[in-house]
């Protein structure tokens, strides 16, 4: 829920709105023991039968409306305190995600790379799967002996034909996996998209994900929430990054998928035109 606080934009999360919620219950049962208390002063000290009967009923009134606003108001902040759910990324922040994405775009117009990335396996002498950013969109097979040391392939006149990277989410699917104390390694996309669950429910950096097949290719579709915001900022700044340089959620995916499959996975197109961002991928031998 996102409401609007002085021209600011704020968002509550659920266990916010319930905690919320119970101590408004909490206020109004305090009012209304405070109606009974007054109602039994105004009426004073009396031997009248019926008013003795009235104060008696305003006096259970009273101690219940007190009784049962404490615990309403303890269980409210009891909601925000402990059971409140991350309203930011506690892995990936919006700054770190813009920051990457313009250093990486920066990177690849410096060198004058205008290629779609690769991912590739830990194969041919790599023990952790990297990304190649060709020079041109025709693309570059990678070479058939690699090493973790390898930045940047030069070409016989100076140019750079690639460049050979540590993706930028390695770090977040190896995380995941770590905490989860399983492995992707060649466990085919569908498991991997069951372990990969952990970055929507879990560690809150994107809101939903799928790999799907079709006609041959991979389909990814990702979907940021708590990052949607920096997400939409890079896709206006940076086109080019997704299909290039992933930021730190769709690298992990796109990472994944590699590890799983031991295939090259290659973006052949991006379409990131709205906040559903759709990678067409090939999944090619290595």
């Amino acid at each position: 829920m996102r409401l609007r606080i002085g021209g600011r934009s704020v968002t509550l999360s659920s266990s916010r709105v319930i905690g919320i919620g119970l101590i408004v219950i909490g206020i109004a049962l305090i009012t209304f023991a405070y109606g009974a208390h007054a109602e039994i002063l105004k009426i004073g000290e009396t031997s009248d039968p019926v008013l003795l009967h009235r104060i008696s009923m305003l006096e259970d009134q009273r101690n219940v409306g007190v009784v049962s606003s404490v615990g309403f108001i303890f269980l409210g902040l009891f909601a925000i305190a402990t059971l409140n759910e991350p309203t930011s990324p506690r892995i990936v922040s919006e700054s770190e995600m813009i920051a990457a994405a313009r250093m990486a775009s920066g990177m690849t117009a410096g060198l004058k790379l205008t290629g779609n990335a690769a991912y590739l396996p830990a194969r041919h002498g790599l023990t952790k799967e990297r990304i190649l950013i060709p020079a041109t969109r025709t693309g570059m097979r990678p070479p058939n002996a690699l090493s973790d040391d390898l930045v940047l392939s030069p070409g016989k006149d100076g140019s750079s034909p690639g460049v050979v990277l540590e993706p930028l989410g390695l770090g977040l699917l190896d995380r995941v996996e770590k905490e989860l104390d399983t492995s992707v390694t060649n466990a085919g996309l569908e498991a991997a998209e069951g372990t990969l669950q952990m970055l929507k429910h879990g560690l809150n950096v994107v809101k939903d994900f799928h790999f799907k097949e079709r006609e041959g290719r991979w389909l990814l579709r990702v979907e940021y929430g708590e990052l949607r915001e920096a997400c939409r900022t890079i896709r206006k700044e940076k086109p080019d990054t997704c299909r290039q340089m992933a930021c730190i959620g769709c690298a992990c995916l796109l990472t994944a998928a590699a590890r799983a499959t031991d295939k090259l996975v290659e973006v052949q197109s991006v379409a990131n035109e709205t906040d559903d961002i759709v990678f067409t991928l090939g999944l090619l031998d290595w």
